[in-house]
């Protein structure tokens, strides 16, 4: 089961567009790149990437961009099953980032909206608490840091919607986070470049569908040769995207560098089309002797050690570059009174992922927690 052929198939015959192409266009008059295709009038947003390689990337929207995201984003939050009269509480800021386009998203589909942004957990909490909103949305991460340190199993929230990293979908970091809140982890994804929350999860939670499909048309390739793979049930690779509608800077078969699985099975839900898992990013992606590891695949097997382990791991590269030897050393946080057999972890790593590592058993709360992306590698 797939998308009707189109003729949009064929783009995979053009080149990819990697996103140093985009800055190496970038000047001081032209601060978005040659690919900016509208008078800088047509402009009604501009948002901005983190800048964490560097300068920030700026984002042009023009009205109808704009309109299109906010209908991509509702589509895909829309599929979690939350519904129109429904209190919200999201935890993203509307700008810089592009994640702010989606907080409209929540207006459309006629939420009641409590926006609380980043850095203000005290006044989150007291939302939960006083509001009684039957949903939140925020990273997975930061989902995982309060559901450590409130008990909020009895709490009104029945679904908890993540996006912005990999790490929802992870079945043993899901079941996690959904003891925790005593509600349902459904996922959703988007890129920057290209749109926010392009991809829902539906209650199935087998995978994120399409939300913006008519708008983006997706691809999914072989990271080292950069061959299109077929979008069959269990493909795996680089996911790419292109524009359909997009009139500010559209993007051609854009790398987007984020590694997915793909499923194809008939969805309960009735929703057609392929369903995407991302595993991680191909660019934090190391190989150990001729093994592919993701270190979000790492924290999904340390997970399975739970409650001797809080979740949070640290991938330790000692070379630079992606080609590592083993052992690969991982730092495991223990559980706030957990106790657990480093050997067993490795083993376990070496069974699962086909890789040697060395693990360090570090104190609860040693870790990076964050209200952002969840550093998983440190070089």
């Amino acid at each position: 089961m797939g998308f009707e052929r189109s003729g949009l198939e064929d783009i995979a015959q053009l080149p990819l567009t990697e996103k140093d192409e985009l800055r190496a266009t970038v000047t001081a008059d032209n601060p978005f790149g040659a690919h900016l295709c509208v008078d800088a009038s047509e402009l009604v947003r501009i948002y901005s990437t983190s800048g964490t390689t560097g300068t920030p990337s700026y984002i042009p929207l023009t009205a109808s961009d704009l309109d299109n995201w906010i209908t991509c984003s509702a589509r895909s939050y829309a599929a979690s099953g939350i519904a129109a009269g429904q209190r919200i509480v999201s935890t993203y800021n509307a700008g810089p980032f592009a994640a702010g386009a989606a907080l409209a998203a929540f207006d459309r589909l006629g939420l009641t909206h409590i926006p609380v942004g980043t850095g203000n957990t005290e006044r989150l909490i007291k939302a939960v608490e006083l509001l009684r909103p039957e949903a939140v949305v925020m990273m997975p991460s930061y989902a995982a840091h309060l559901a450590e340190n409130y008990d909020l199993r009895d709490s009104s929230v029945e679904r908890v919607l993540v996006a912005g990293e990999p790490g929802g979908g992870e079945p043993a970091f899901r079941a996690k986070l959904e003891e925790g809140w005593g509600a349902k982890v459904t996922e959703a994804m988007g890129v920057g470049d290209v749109g926010v929350s392009l991809w829902g999860e539906c209650e199935e939670q087998e995978g994120m569908h399409l939300g913006a499909y008519g708008f983006v048309h997706p691809e999914v390739i072989d990271p080292e040769t950069g061959a299109a793979i077929e979008l069959e049930d269990g493909a795996a690779g680089e996911l790419v995207l292109t524009h359909l509608r997009h009139r500010a800077a559209p993007v051609l078969r854009f790398r987007t560098r984020d590694h997915v699985q793909v499923r194809t099975s008939a969805c309960p839900c009735g929703r057609t089309g392929p369903r995407i898992r991302c595993i991680g990013r191909t660019d934090d992606m190391l190989i150990v002797r001729g093994v592919n590891v993701f270190p979000s695949a790492i924290r999904e097997v340390v997970s399975e050690f739970a409650p001797a382990v809080s979740g949070h791991v640290l991938v330790k590269p000692q070379s630079p570059g992606v080609k590592q030897e083993p052992p690969l050393p991982v730092a495991v946080e223990l559980a706030r009174e957990g106790a657990v057999d480093a050997a067993a972890i490795s083993a376990k790593l070496r069974e699962v992922l086909a890789v040697r590592t060395q693990v360090e058993l570090v104190p609860w709360g040693s870790l990076q927690r964050s209200e952002y992306k969840s550093k998983l590698v440190e070089r």
